[in-house]
């Protein structure tokens, strides 16, 4: 009998969490992109779909898990997918319910860092919730805060009431969180003080459309202490029309006061893995078999299916992938990655 393959040698792995059958239990469907195989029940099956379970994959490759209680508050955790060690958070709390409808990172790569925050933001809401991984008393484990980085620009008819902005691309450099906030301007949120997160913002110009393309998607990625932006753009208006895939690095002045983004065709022996967050991963190439150079993500803007788009950067040359055969399966959330801990 052949031996089964170590965790390592399958990740990164794209995981699709449905229900088998209405009233069934949850189930992980992982697809590893290294072997190009299908597994079921990998890992600590019960930590991803456990009934009382509730689970967040980061860009740092740990796992935010969260197990719900009927009492006052529920147990809270970071988990190595890899090695399977724990980080203990502080419980949260009723009146800090976190929804799953909520992308989340950590401020640094280490989450033994005693600056290290867990980050979660509402994807439809202005609202994020924090924790420090060491929390110290002065800290108070778990917060909730409604940010405001002003009203959507709509027409007037539809402007009563006002509609809050909220944060779409993020990523973590440098221990900071960095936004994409408006055409002209980047936002960074700092959690050094115990107090509130600081928001700043400096002076970036966004990238504009490629001839002939009206609409996109935009993921912000940090490689190596640097940020990326990735274009999935669309001809016209029609999100299953891939027209271009670009991507940028933000080059900053000597005294950061200034920065823009430069169009690059080389993000070294590296690859991107996109989710449909607006944001992504970045890992090596080379220890998990793949081909540098690549971004990765799902083909999935309009419908749910097994398309993974596979774009090579220096060749400019896309791929799609089925990853299963599984007709009508019943998606919980979208698609997203495992990848081993940086």
């Amino acid at each position: 009998m052949a031996e089964a393959p170590s965790t390592a040698s399958l990740l990164p792995l794209l995981v699709f969490h449905h229900q088998p059958q209405p009233g069934h239990d949850d189930e992980m469907l992982m697809f590893s992109v290294p072997k190009q195989s299908l597994h079921e029940r990998l890992m600590e099956h019960d930590h991803l779909a456990g009934g009382n379970n509730m689970s967040w994959t980061t860009p740092q490759g740990w796992m935010l898990i969260i197990t719900k209680s009927s009492s006052l508050s529920s147990a809270a955790f970071l988990w190595n997918p890899l090695t399977g060690d724990k980080l203990p958070l502080p419980n949260i709390s009723k009146e800090h319910d976190i929804p799953q409808q909520c992308k989340c990172l950590l401020s640094h790569k280490d989450p033994t860092h005693p600056a290290c925050v867990v980050v979660l933001f509402h994807r439809t809401e202005p609202d994020m919730w924090c924790c420090r991984v060491a929390a110290g008393a002065s800290y108070g484990g778990w917060r909730r805060y409604t940010y405001d980085i002003g009203d959507y620009e709509l027409p007037e008819s539809y402007r009563d009431p006002p509609t809050p902005r909220v944060i779409f691309g993020v990523a973590a450099r440098q221990g900071k969180i960095y936004f994409t906030d408006t055409k002209e301007t980047m936002g960074v949120i700092d959690f050094t003080s115990d107090d509130d997160p600081d928001f700043s913002y400096f002076d970036v110009a966004m990238v504009d459309y490629p001839e002939g393309m009206n609409s996109g998607i935009n993921s912000l990625v940090e490689s190596q202490e640097d940020l990326f932006l990735v274009y999935v753009c669309f001809v016209g208006f029609d999100a299953t029309n891939i027209g271009a895939i670009r991507a940028y690095k933000m080059e900053f002045s000597a005294e950061q006061q200034q920065a823009c983004w430069r169009r690059v065709h080389d993000i070294g022996d590296f690859v991107f893995l996109l989710e449909n967050c607006n944001m992504g991963a970045s890992r090596a190439a080379a220890p998990s078999g793949l081909k540098a150079n690549r971004i990765y993500f799902m083909n999935n803007f309009i419908k749910d299916d097994a398309s993974l788009c596979i774009f090579d950067l220096e060749t400019g040359a896309r791929d799609i992938a089925q990853v299963h055969q599984h007709q009508d399966m019943h998606i919980i959330r979208k698609p997203f990655w495992i990848v081993p801990p940086s």
